[in-house]
């Protein structure tokens, strides 16, 4: 029964951990309106996105997509793959836009999630010079792109996209979820085999941000969600090794 209910009570787990983030920033405003500068980088890279897939869609689905069938049923399929890859670019634009603001608002999301530490704590907790966030920023995008990758062979392997949403939501939500442990200076290996093992938490934490749109507005306000969760395992992992 507790392997039943363990999944179900970890995710709930994780979609009130994005909650208790939200609950942190209201109480710490400042930290809140510095939020907004990832959020206007995520809309400028969306709109810049947009605009070059717009100008260059035909091109791109002349080299994709069939030709243009005569035959009535042909022509039902070819608009169907049609509107099957408007949707693939749509979720894979949304995904990567976001993605790749976060690595270049990584100091910003250092900043926040080192303020939360602190006040969790009530310790020391050691600062991040500027020099240290960016080199971070390596990381964050070796990080960025293992994200993509698998988002993609997802999308397009039949039967399996039907569970990509959520896969892609623990992807999403781990990329706000191990700032604490790249801290910690954790190698990418580690910090993967760590969050494996708090999936449930983080795919429920990541499905806020696998909703269209509104996903800009609430990706930049996960780090401080993010941070707790992460948090509360490493300290429940360093209780069990006493």
């Amino acid at each position: 029964m507790a392997l039943i209910w363990s999944p179900i009570t970890e995710t709930v787990r994780g979609l009130k951990g994005y909650a208790r983030g939200l609950s942190w920033l209201r109480a710490h405003p400042g930290y809140f309106v510095l939020l907004f500068i990832p959020m206007i980088l995520a809309l400028f890279i969306l709109s810049l996105g947009w605009g070059i897939f717009l100008s260059y869609q035909d091109v791109l689905f002349q080299w994709i997509l069939f030709d243009r069938p005569e035959s009535w049923w042909l022509l039902a399929v070819y608009y169907l793959c049609k509107g099957l890859l408007y949707l693939a670019f749509i979720t894979v634009g949304f995904i990567s836009f976001i993605l790749f603001a976060n690595v270049l608002a990584c100091p910003i999301y250092e900043w926040v999630s080192v303020a939360i530490e602190r006040d969790l704590s009530g310790g020391h907790v050691e600062e991040v010079s500027l020099w240290e966030s960016l080199k971070l920023m390596g990381e964050e995008l070796k990080k960025v792109s293992f994200i993509l990758t698998v988002s993609l062979i997802l999308l397009f392997i039949p039967g399996i996209n039907l569970i990509a949403t959520f896969i892609t939501a623990f992807l999403i939500g781990w990329d706000f979820y191990d700032y604490p442990m790249a801290r910690r200076g954790w190698d990418f290996r580690r910090r993967l085999s760590f969050v494996l093992k708090d999936f449930w938490a983080v795919m429920g934490f990541g499905l806020w941000l696998m909703i269209p749109v509104v996903q800009i507005i609430l990706a930049p306000m996960a780090v401080a969600g993010g941070t707790i969760l992460n948090l509360e395992s490493i300290a429940t992992k360093e209780q069990k090794l006493k």
